[in-house]
């Protein structure tokens, strides 16, 4: 019996106009999502590769090593492959970071800043599609299921017929979620067969691995909207009332519980403005430079140069020991003062964020945003953990070219030697571990796992004592 209120539920869901609808127009949009998001991926790796190939160039026009500690070391941000799938927040980020002797290094040139039309319309990947599309149309296919069949009268001629209210609420949901996963597996497969099959697209196994968490999460997070609109029609007596209530919850979930979050989130917890830190930062660069400017003006006043020209060379051997030391004393000052108040900005910033996360959370909306973009490494986390590597990359940097400066410095007024980059350190990022980014991802998964059950339950037993007549 539960077969058959399967098979006809899903055999009139298919056969009717919104299937068809929606069939065709998740086919089109997940088609041109993956489309475009592979197109984008590959210019990005494009400018990527002519980006990192510009830096070594410039680095290796440098005259000297004074300019190569002025200009510093661009860094980029290589693009991730499973971008062509869940977007995230890369494009609104920076791309590229500055590493030298003065500045603390941010992340600029984001494809917002160099293109802002990005940002006005923002970006059409599958996140966006399963989160507001089939979102919409499992509301569509659940608000009548209940009442639209009692309004029709086929509720009462079917428990008429001796049919367990159980096993059909049961067949119900099953039938239906199983037509609502046609237009969502069957383009998703076009898409991820087109992925790998496109040129110059590498996926590794823990690509697959993530790619298929993704799906997971997609269907979850649909689960909890087609429960949720089993669970609404059921408490109803008009398919016109369940409609509206599903779509205000619509509304409520995906649109202001996420913004309210980040606003509450603002006023409970505000950290001070970017401009603020970077004044900051820059009145203690003032300090720095003119405590360096007394200290070697002190320094060259209390050894001046010998009269006697035999004892000049070893004054120069002592200069550049001096210089050295005095050198890599004030930049490890300036970097320890910069990363004091980097970590105390850091620490507020991620407090803040903490909360706007959490509050979000109790929309699915949210939960499936924050876990697919952890499972891409295409998140807020993946932006952090790569600026913090480049951070803790800037000291390293510093005491190299420190030495590099000073063990070349010629005093005597001769040419400066062309720099040697055989020895330069070089950045170093290791990527999130599929370990923890599942780890990230539980919290989001447990959560939805958790509003479908409850939604379910609640359709049970409102269908248990629902009114036919």
């Amino acid at each position: 019996m539960l077969r058959d209120i399967i098979t006809k539920e899903i055999q009139d869901t298919i056969m009717s106009p919104k299937f068809v609808f929606t069939f065709l127009l998740c086919t089109i949009l997940i088609l041109i999502s993956v489309y475009t998001g592979i197109n984008t991926y590959q210019s990005e790796q494009k400018e990527y590769s002519a980006a990192v190939a510009l830096n070594r160039k410039n680095l290796d026009s440098q005259a000297s090593y004074q300019t190569l500690a002025g200009v510093g070391v661009k860094i980029n941000r290589e693009p991730q492959v499973l971008s062509t799938v869940v977007s995230g927040v890369q494009e609104a980020v920076g791309r590229q970071a500055t590493v030298n002797i003065a500045f603390d290094p941010n992340l600029v040139d984001s494809k917002f800043s160099s293109n802002p039309i990005f940002a006005v319309f923002g970006a059409l990947d599958l996140t966006f599609i399963v989160k507001i599309v089939l979102s919409l149309f499992a509301i569509l296919f659940t608000y009548d299921a209940i009442v639209g069949e009692k309004e029709r009268g086929t509720l009462k001629l079917a428990l008429s017929n001796k049919v367990p209210r159980d096993r059909l609420i049961l067949g119900k949901a099953i039938g239906g979620f199983v037509s609502l996963l046609i237009p969502l597996v069957i383009p998703m497969v076009l898409g991820l067969i087109i992925l790998m099959l496109y040129p110059n697209i590498s996926l590794s196994g823990e690509d697959w691995g993530r790619i298929g968490l993704i799906f997971l999460m997609f269907l979850l997070y649909l689960s909890v909207f087609f429960t949720l609109g089993l669970f609404v029609s059921s408490r109803t007596s008009r398919s016109s009332t369940s409609f509206l209530l599903l779509l205000f919850i619509w509304v409520t979930f995906v649109t202001i519980i996420p913004k309210a979050a980040v606003m509450a989130a603002g006023q409970i917890k505000p950290i001070p403005s970017v401009h603020e830190i970077t004044a900051q930062k820059d009145a203690y660069l003032q300090e720095v430079q003119k405590e360096a400017i007394a200290e070697q003006t002190a320094y060259f006043k209390e050894n001046p140069t010998p009269k006697d020209q035999a004892k000049v060379p070893q004054w120069r051997e002592d200069v550049k020991l001096w210089l050295e030391e005095f050198q890599q004393r004030m930049t490890s000052k300036l970097d320890e003062r910069n990363a004091a108040i980097e970590r105390e900005y850091q620490t507020k910033v991620r407090g803040q964020q903490k909360m706007a996360v959490n509050l979000s959370r109790i929309s699915p909306a949210s939960a499936l945003m924050f876990s697919t973009m952890s499972l891409a490494k295409t998140g807020i986390s993946e932006y952090e953990r790569f600026l913090n590597s480049i951070r803790t990359y800037k000291p390293i940097f510093t005491k190299w070219i420190n030495e590099k400066m000073m063990r070349s410095l010629n005093l005597s007024g001769g040419q400066q030697p062309t720099p040697e980059l055989d020895d330069m350190p070089h950045h170093e990022f290791t990527a999130e571990t599929f370990g923890d980014s599942f780890s990230r991802v539980l919290p989001d998964l447990v959560l939805m796992v958790f509003l479908i059950i409850l939604f379910f339950v609640g359709a049970f037993v409102s269908f248990s004592k629902y009114d036919v007549r």
